[in-house]
């Protein structure tokens, strides 16, 4: 899928983590880009690199629920499967975005069930909310009020950082993308 063309939009980067994404969209013309995350260690070295990055990407600790602008583009990594309400986050991001491109973890096993599904409390260690199947993933978006225009299969990681057979097997380290506007138009 390719990403759309940012040059001159206002866009902003939810649970920025490292700063990669947002970096990333500056690098793609965008006028604007603000960068958010929760306050957690991993958030304070994420906006040490983007300072010393000499970018304009702008961070702000911020949580999902509590967005506020107005953005044309939003991007979300691999943070939907870490919220206990996914709707209403989808439907926070609604509020200030015009598109989003979300990018999340997916269950294998949850894949072979013909029905859009999640599993509650996916890793069983606290680690994660949900993880949808596919199916899953394009029904929360739309129930948040977005209207999927495009979605990939499945993704998965080219480089291991841990080599466990939990990777290997495909149990962890898959990814989905969806590409949506807002539903209003």
């Amino acid at each position: 899928m390719p990403w759309p063309d940012l040059v001159g939009k206002r866009c902003l980067d939810i649970g920025t983590a490292d700063g990669f994404w947002a970096l990333e969209m500056e690098r793609r013309g965008a006028a604007d880009v603000l960068a958010t995350d929760v306050p957690t260690p991993f958030a304070q070295a994420a906006r040490a690199r983007l300072e010393s990055a000499r970018s304009g990407v702008r961070y702000e600790e911020r949580s999902v629920y509590d967005l506020e602008g107005e953005f044309d583009f939003a991007f979300m990594g691999w943070v939907l499967q870490m919220l206990d309400d996914p709707i209403r986050a989808l439907k926070a991001v609604r509020r200030v975005s015009q598109q989003l491109l979300l990018l999340d973890t997916i269950s294998l096993p949850l894949m072979l069930v013909p029905s859009p599904l999640a599993r509650l409390d996916a890793r069983r260690d606290g680690g994660e909310w949900f993880v949808f199947n596919p199916r899953g993933l394009r029904k929360v978006m739309e129930l948040g009020g977005w209207s999927v225009e495009e979605q990939t299969g499945v993704l998965r990681e080219r480089y291991f950082h841990r080599l466990d057979w939990k990777h290997r097997s495909g149990v962890r380290g898959r990814s989905c993308a969806v590409l949506a506007s807002r539903a209003d138009g």
